[in-house]
């Protein structure tokens, strides 16, 4: 909840929604939120973790789904504390949320959701690596509805980099 004391006369706040996980590129929007603030804008995070369904037999074997949700849950909460440390120490107000589903769905209905200006999220993968990999980034803007998705690199800085 945002309060007066949240947002200067004349300056809108800037919502920034930054999906995070176990990858440390994840934390790159966080570096955004610091640099957007250090810039002079008035910042809020909301910080997402997704834990998507475990379909795995392999796992489903020996673990119950209340078992994996609870570990999605405590893994969540553990990325959560780390990127609010960061923030609350730059004076930054954020929360964190933990949704399961599927990922590029749950980041773009959360930022709807959560009135978000931005979604910041790390640049996609190019090259070999992104034949290779889940695209999370590119597949992010191409779905992307009203909340445009800004690629940052390892410094916070937005590229210019096409996500759709």
């Amino acid at each position: 909840m945002t309060t007066s004391n949240d947002i200067q006369v004349g300056r809108k706040l800037l919502r920034i929604l930054v999906p995070i996980n176990a990858n440390e590129d994840s934390r790159w929007g966080i570096q955004y939120a610091l640099r957007r603030h250090r810039e002079g804008a008035q910042v809020e995070v909301i910080l997402l973790n997704v834990g998507e369904p475990i379909t795995q037999w392999e796992v489903l074997r020996f673990r119950t789904e209340r078992e994996i949700a609870q570990f999605q849950a405590d893994s969540a909460q553990a990325f959560i504390d780390e990127a609010t440390g960061l923030l609350a120490a730059a004076n930054i107000p954020c929360r964190g949320l933990f949704r399961q589903g599927e990922l590029v769905f749950s980041i773009l209905d959360t930022a709807e959701e959560a009135d978000c200006d931005e979604i910041a999220m790390p640049l996609p993968n190019m090259g070999l690596s992104s034949i290779f990999s889940r695209d999370i980034v590119a597949a992010v803007g191409r779905q992307q509805r009203d909340v445009p998705v800004v690629a940052v690199n390892c410094d916070g800085i937005a590229e210019g980099v096409d996500v759709n």
